[in-house]
């Protein structure tokens, strides 16, 4: 334990944090129970990087405690009974998690853990990384002093990545992640202990042992930071890349993407830069391969059926683009409208020729506004066309031909369907 450190927190946090952290405070001194700000919150604390997420220790019943913030807050508590922990939910949208501090068995690699109940020493004892083994204590005298029992301070000042024990990766592999994760978001360095143990957990394929989702969402987790690139490139460095694309990705391409999100495209809609990296680790993959992994990732149906189109139509289209010929503008708008905003960003990445963007250019400027239609589906059943398989032809011929500017009004659109699909 070190000096007090309340003017660190006073100089770096917001008013209303600092204010927040003193009720918890008040109410943590009422209730007779040690409690504790841990984890994230106070190592991006000693990074001066904001972090409004708070993780609350209690050496006794968290639940109980989390109710007492509830009462304090006006908020609602989610409890979690099996593992002594609670959300404590504000009418802002706002959370505190609250977790009893506890001793963690693990039985097998992957396996989720046996609970009992400890100090805030053996809390920390239990977690990941040292940079994640610091707590503040928020009651008492000794309110606002710093425990760091396992140097995490001294880590986070050499920017360095260590776990707390050999067996780290062995409990659960999902810190084989998290650790690229903090080493590549603070520009930190895997320590070379910490990294051959790392290489040796994936050589022994302890992420098979992860589920399905599990696996899945530390990848998102992963695509979602910023600078993804370098956190893909880290990956493929410790081979770790494997257990969710085992086939060789277009590395040209990755590296691509930074520079096409850096341009002015000027989307539909805002995409989700994670799905643009994900499809890229995905793209190269053949049918059988796809489908194994969407399966060993446990993809739920919109998920993969998003990809499964993206993938088909962005290599139908990069196929064309091979071709000398000029894509005429019913092709441009029929190729182009069948990608996703993410596969169109990843159709330029991974495109050679300049005509991609010409194209891309012209859908997006042009056309994509141009084939909205007037009619729906029930203008078209009073028009006395049955609903089913027709009705994509029907859409589909208007859609074209305002592209080549032959219909742009309802009226003609009424009269396109008529002498197209009705005097027949």
């Amino acid at each position: 334990m070190r000096n007090n450190i309340k003017k660190l927190f006073m100089d770096r946090l917001s008013h209303d944090m600092m204010s927040l952290l003193e009720r918890i405070s008040k109410v943590a001194n009422q209730s007779s129970m040690p409690v504790f700000a841990v984890g994230g919150f106070v190592r991006d604390l000693l990074l001066n990087v904001s972090n409004k997420d708070i993780d609350i220790a209690v050496e006794g019943d968290g639940i109980l405690f989390a109710s007492l913030l509830a009462e304090e807050f006006g908020g609602q508590v989610k409890a979690h009974e099996k593992f002594g922990t609670a959300v404590v939910l504000f009418p802002s949208g706002d959370r505190i998690d609250v977790a009893m501090t506890r001793l963690e068995h693990y039985v097998h690699p992957a396996a989720l853990p046996t609970v009992e109940q400890g100090s805030i020493k053996s809390d920390l004892y239990r977690r990941d990384f040292t940079i994640n083994s610091l707590a503040v204590k928020l009651n008492e005298e000794d309110a606002f002093c710093l425990l760091d029992f396992l140097d995490g301070e001294r880590d986070i000042k050499n920017k360095e990545i260590n776990v707390l024990h050999d067996s780290s990766f062995f409990d659960d592999p999902c810190r084989l992640f998290r650790a690229i994760r903090f080493e590549q978001r603070y520009d930190f360095r895997i320590s070379p202990k910490t990294e051959a143990l790392m290489r040796s957990a994936i050589n022994q394929r302890l992420v098979d042992d992860l589920s399905g989702t599990r696996l899945l969402n530390e990848v998102i987790l992963i695509l979602k930071e910023s600078r993804t690139l370098k956190y893909i490139l880290r990956m493929k460095d410790l081979d770790i890349l494997k257990f969710f694309s085992p086939q060789l990705i277009d590395i040209s391409a990755l590296k691509n993407i930074p520079a096409v999100l850096s341009e002015s495209i000027s989307l539909p809609e805002e995409p989700e830069i994670w799905y643009v990296y994900f499809l890229s680790l995905l793209y190269s993959m053949n049918e059988e391969s796809f489908e194994e992994t969407a399966e060993r990732l446990q993809m739920q149906a919109r998920l993969r059926k998003k990809l499964t189109r993206d993938r088909e139509s962005c290599k139908e289209s990069l196929k064309l683009l091979e071709s000398d010929e000029d894509w005429s503008p019913e092709l441009i708008y029929n190729q182009l409208s069948g990608l996703s905003v993410e596969a169109i960003i990843y159709f330029l990445a991974a495109a050679s020729a300049d005509r991609a963007n010409q194209y891309v250019d012209t859908y997006l400027n042009d056309y994509y506004k141009q084939a909205e239609l007037f009619l729906t589906g029930d203008d078209l059943v009073k028009m006395g066309i049955k609903p089913g398989p027709v009705f994509q032809s029907v859409f589909k011929s208007l859609q074209e031909a305002h592209v080549k500017g032959v219909i742009e009004t309802r009226e003609e659109e009424v009269a396109w369907v008529k002498k197209q699909f009705l005097q027949q």
